[in-house]
């Protein structure tokens, strides 16, 4: 089995150095700190601007705790200190700024408003979801995928559809894959996994119940687990050898699931796409052999359709 590769639990780490990403990267850390440092960081959120006005004492004021907790929570965001959260936040406020805000929506709401909210959702995801990602990882997560003997990949409910989608696609670029749509035979097909095996599990929570049944089965065959969610912590950052973070902030009700699956879609895309690109300079058996039956599919031609009646009714030739 590979050796763990823990993701960082910072927002600064992750995301502070690039303008964009640290409201996200404060999101997905929020369930690993203990409750009264979570104020702290959660008032961060909301008041953004404020804090860059204010004092540790006011922070610690409007969290209802104390100031050495202020300096305690923003070292557990990954800042040197208060100061330092508060450059970052003024940066970060400032690129929010720039962004615009992504409206909420109502049932009075005509269709043309609530088109331009979920594209608006839609940029502020791309905007944002980088922020806890540990771009260290992306390479070593590349390298599991491509030579992995079998590839498993599991997911469940609103991440379902992910698993199936990213299925087809490693094996389009002749990565063999499966996907279980049952969670029973997801298990199963887990603990049959062998070292040389990959198990890629994607759960948005991160705690999903069936989804981590079936990662502890792999983790328990021996095989690496590479984790794609949106939370820094939790009962999947126990079990995966790799955890992939990519942040999925609260958003108006409606546009939720664009959040929550929109960059775990093109996270995944640009590992099928590091994948194909090594395939297509290394060719291996399974590569070729995919790349010829999709070329014989491109060039075979219609079947010719069968010539049609004239307006006439019979079109044979009148007896002379």
């Amino acid at each position: 089995m590979a050796t763990p590769t823990t993701q960082p639990s910072t927002a600064a780490s992750a995301g502070g150095a690039r303008p964009g990403g640290l409201f996200a990267a404060i999101r997905a850390t929020l369930p690993s700190l203990v409750p009264s440092e979570r104020r702290v960081a959660e008032v961060c959120l909301a008041r953004p601007e404020e804090i860059v006005e204010w004092s540790a004492a006011q922070l610690a004021d409007a969290a209802g705790t104390s100031t050495a907790t202020v300096v305690r929570a923003c070292q557990s965001l990954g800042f040197r200190g208060f100061q330092h959260l508060r450059l970052d936040l003024a940066r970060e406020a400032g690129a929010a700024a720039l962004r615009g805000e992504v409206g909420s929506t109502g049932s009075g709401d005509p269709v043309e408003r609530l088109l331009d909210t979920v594209f608006a959702a839609a940029t502020k995801v791309l905007a944002d979801a980088l922020g806890p990602l540990d771009r260290s990882l992306l390479a070593p997560a590349v390298d599991l995928l491509d030579r992995a003997g079998r590839l498993l990949v599991v997911g469940n409910g609103g991440s379902g559809p992910i698993a199936q989608d990213a299925a087809l696609r490693f094996l389009l670029i002749g990565r063999p894959a499966e996907a279980p749509s049952d969670s029973l035979l997801q298990s199963i097909s887990a603990r049959l996994l062998a070292p040389t095996d990959v198990c890629l599990v994607i759960t948005s929570s991160g705690a999903n119940e069936p989804t981590l049944r079936a990662a502890e089965a792999a983790r328990t065959a021996g095989a690496p687990v590479i984790g794609i969610t949106s939370y820094t912590s939790g009962p999947l950052g126990e079990i995966a050898d790799i955890l992939l973070v990519v942040g999925t902030p609260d958003w108006p009700v409606g546009t939720d699931l664009i959040a929550s699956r929109l960059a775990s879609l093109l996270l995944l895309n640009t590992l099928q796409l590091a994948v194909g690109l090594r395939r297509g300079s290394d060719p291996r058996p399974e590569s070729t052999a995919v790349t010829d039956l999709l070329g014989y599919a491109l060039r075979a031609e219609p079947t010719a359709a069968p010539d049609r009646p004239s307006p006439g009714g019979d079109d044979t030739e009148p007896d002379e």
